[in-house]
């Protein structure tokens, strides 16, 4: 029943999606804010892989977005790469750095890994930042959206949306089958308990050094994506800031679950696009909307309301059998032991 109730729902959403266009002009919403709504629900997705289902703390995930970023717009400005290939070496950079700085996270556990980690995005970051002839230092680099190779494509507008849409389909396609995988139902375990996971024969550090490693494509693939929406890479992309906003966005639409890191993207970004454009001191509000979020569903939103239907369900199941088992009379002659 749940798995059919979450097929019906995301049936429901692609629908929902694929209208966006059409949708978003008669609510005064601009089409780039939904590609942005899709951008980093892929990179909270990609966070959900760790915090969600390995159970380590990615405090410094946006060094892959960030990465992501500028390996699309420094291939596109010095190498004249196209569309799909800027986005492949986005992905190859993010990669590239996980490689690097992954086998120094595997020996932390706990809050060691994510300040470790936040660590090493700063370094990128001000690599970034210092680096003014090639990345453009603190005001960053405007770069060209090229075509799709092979088609002569230039993506505007609808079209970069549908495009961002494939993108958001095929991840979310292959994080489901991942996370019902026998890996996925490993980093289960090792989350519930790596001490036992390590004696029932699994090598946990590399389960965790391969979901970062998957992890930082995704949030690659996010970043290298979001650079060609804005035509722009910055360092503040690399920042901390960024991280806590899409782990945020993860723990806000429910860690663990598949839609959750979606619903917390759609929150914050279209909030975050509606407040600033309302008030001046937009955060505050924003930040009390997050307040009220976080303390009446503990456990996200999405992950509140599975856990609601859950116990709904196992009342009605006892209160079914409650009154069979009153009824229940011995046989005539028999007694109770």
């Amino acid at each position: 029943m749940r798995k059919r109730g979450g097929l019906i729902a995301t049936a429901i959403l692609l629908v929902l999606l694929l209208f966006v266009p059409q949708i978003a002009p008669r609510i005064h919403l601009a089409i780039s804010v939904c590609t942005e709504v899709l951008l980093f629900a892929m990179a909270a997705m990609a966070v959900n892989l760790l915090i969600g289902y390995t159970g380590v703390l990615p405090f410094g995930n946006a060094a892959f977005f960030g990465l992501g970023a500028y390996g699309a717009g420094l291939t596109i400005e010095y190498w004249h790469a196209g569309f799909l290939s800027s986005i492949g070496l986005g992905v190859l950079a993010s990669l590239i750095g996980a490689l690097a700085i992954g086998p120094f996270l595997l020996r932390r556990r706990g809050i060691y890994f994510a300040l470790l980690m936040i660590a090493f995005g700063q370094v990128f970051y001000f690599i970034a930042y210092r680096f003014t002839d090639i990345t453009g230092g603190e005001d960053g680099m405007n770069f060209s959206r090229p075509a799709v190779e092979w088609l002569g494509w230039q993506l505007k507008d609808e079209n970069f949306y549908y495009a961002m849409l494939a993108f958001f389909v095929v991840v979310g396609i292959v994080f489901y089958i991942l996370v019902r995988s026998p890996f996925g139902r490993s980093l289960l375990a090792i989350k519930e308990n790596e001490t036992r996971a390590r004696y029932l024969g699994l090598n946990t550090d590399r389960f965790i050094f391969i979901a970062l490693l998957i992890s930082a494509a995704i949030e690659g693939l996010a970043g290298a994506c979001y650079g060609l929406s804005i035509m722009f890479a910055y360092p503040l992309m690399l920042d901390w800031h960024n991280s806590g906003n899409i782990v945020l966005m993860t723990i806000l639409g429910g860690s663990g679950t598949i839609l959750g890191p979606f619903l917390g993207a759609l929150i914050f970004v279209i909030g975050n696009d509606i407040l600033s454009t309302a008030v001046p001191w937009w955060q505050i509000p924003l930040g009390a909307l997050f307040v009220v979020c976080v303390l009446g569903f503990p456990k996200g939103i999405v992950g509140t309301f599975l856990d609601l239907v859950e116990r709904r369900r196992s009342g009605f199941s006892y209160e079914a059998r409650e009154p069979e088992f009153q009824s229940t009379s011995l046989p005539k002659g028999e007694t109770t032991p």
